[in-house]
């Protein structure tokens, strides 16, 4: 049976899709994103590129998002609403970020957070278990910490080989290695990498570097291996010479590979209050923090009340040593 585990945590959502009782799709959506897919923003129109066809827009909150296309009646300096289609995507390895897009929709239009992970979810039509910290953990029983660990390394393994996931600012990069005979790696590695692909919500370009393979039928049979296990829509190139292969899917939103990526910090703050949330003890809970999930968490000390608030039980800090 195909269902949706379901939890909604301290800082974030989380869901799990299940088929045949392991994941193929697992999502997290954050509480502090409110330019989350779907919202519908407010927002002014400060310069358009050359050629008219993009702008940039200031947003209430202080950010800056990409309009495009450009209505032809809207002027530098007016006020829109606006859909947004791309949330914010952070550039591994680099300080600097992709800005939502954004479409123009008209100014009768409510304005809207957008969807939760929960409302996303449900639409799919699929059950859904909702789980929580006083139950069984449902999640962990079907294999999400397994899933977090991918995320964290970009590594998975499989008989034969590995697949190595590293995001990019152009795309995601997927390397195949392993000690099998190249065009049985090819063929394991193209289902293992459409499962990832799944697994881990990756959009936009991802370039699979598969081994070299001299005979044209064997490329051809990892492309059908590939095109077999990729349940989502995307358009892609044949396999040339060198192993190469390019797939393009739609992104609305970072993959969890890229979740990480773009925040490590805040990342493991979220699985220590999710492990947190789960003591069962009594009497006061401490919190066993890096110097930065400290800062970090001081800076958001709601998420502490959350917690406090979850566990009927009084919450300390305690930094460890770098």
């Amino acid at each position: 049976m195909t269902h949706w585990i379901y939890e909604d945590g301290i800082g974030e959502e989380r869901a799990a899709l299940i088929e045949h009782g392991r994941i193929v799709e697992a999502r997290i959506q954050r509480s502090d994103m409110p330019l989350g897919c779907g919202a519908v923003v407010e927002g002014r129109l400060l310069a358009k590129s050359a050629g008219g066809h993009r702008a940039r827009v200031a947003l209430a909150d202080g950010s800056e998002a990409m309009l495009q296309p450009v209505p032809k009646e809207l002027s530098e300096g007016k006020t829109l609403r606006a859909e947004v289609l791309r949330e914010v995507l952070f550039e591994p390895g680099t300080a600097r970020h992709k800005p939502a897009r954004l479409r123009a929709v008209t100014n009768a239009t409510p304005l809207t957070p957008g969807p939760t992970l929960l409302e996303r979810i449900t639409a799919d039509g699929h059950e859904i278990t909702r789980t929580s910290a006083h139950g069984p953990d449902l999640l962990a029983q079907a294999g999400w910490h397994d899933i977090l660990a991918e995320a964290e390394t970009g590594q998975i393994d499989f008989t034969g080989g590995s697949l190595t996931l590293s995001p990019t600012p152009a795309m995601m990069v997927i390397d195949v290695d392993g000690d099998i005979a190249p065009r049985a790696l090819g063929l394991a590695a193209a289902t293992q990498a459409a499962l990832a692909i799944r697994r881990h919500g990756i959009g936009g370009g991802v370039v699979i570097d598969f081994p070299t393979l001299a005979d044209k039928a064997d490329r051809n049979a990892v492309a059908n291996y590939f095109d077999a296990a990729m349940t989502l829509p995307c358009e892609r190139t044949a396999i040339n010479g060198f192993g190469l292969m390019q797939i393009v899917l739609k992104r609305t939103r970072p993959s969890l590979i890229e979740l990480h990526a773009a925040d490590p910090v805040r990342w493991h703050l979220l699985a220590a209050l999710r492990s947190a949330e789960r003591d069962g003890g009594t009497g006061t809970l401490t919190l066993t923090l890096s110097p930065p999930e400290s800062l970090a968490l001081a800076r958001e000390w709601s998420l502490v009340h959350g917690l406090e608030q979850r566990t009927g039980r009084p919450v300390a800090v305690a930094p460890v040593a770098a």
